[in-house]
Parts: C-alpha cells; structure tokens; sequence
C-alpha cells in the first residue's frame, strides 16, 4: 500500500540526470512536481500506446481484408 506522503532519500545518477532533463525541459522545481508530472505523463502515454495498437489493428484488418478480395479476383 502507498502512504500518504514518502520521502524519497536517494536517486541514482541515471534517475538524477532523468529527472533534471524532465525539470528543464519543462519547467519544473522540485523533486514532486517532476515524479507527479511523469505520473501523469505516463498514464496518457498508457491510453495513447492503447489507442494507436487498436488503430493498428484496424488497419491490418483492413490491409487483410483487401488483400482477399484481391486474391479472390
């Protein structure tokens, strides 16, 4: 389970050098707002990798479909 609040102590330098790429290229300050921000980045990511599967199966589908009507002639 996840507690209200946490303290995180340590980064790695490969996690230090990620965040503070996110805190330039955005504008961030702390430590929170970066980890919230990717959070959130994340979870959209999530959705759009989801979508665009289902849009490529979509047009696989359509590629098949089409290449058996093909065939068939």
């Amino acid at each position: 389970m996840i507690k209200e609040s946490t303290y995180i102590r340590t980064f790695t330098p490969l996690q230090r050098q990620q965040m503070e790429a996110i805190a330039m290229a955005h504008n961030l300050k702390t430590a929170p707002q970066i980890l919230f921000y990717a959070l959130d980045k994340y979870m959209e990511q999530q959705q759009e990798i989801a979508r665009l599967k289902r849009l490529n199966a979509l047009k696989q589908n359509k590629i098949e479909t089409l290449k058996q009507q093909l065939d068939e002639k």
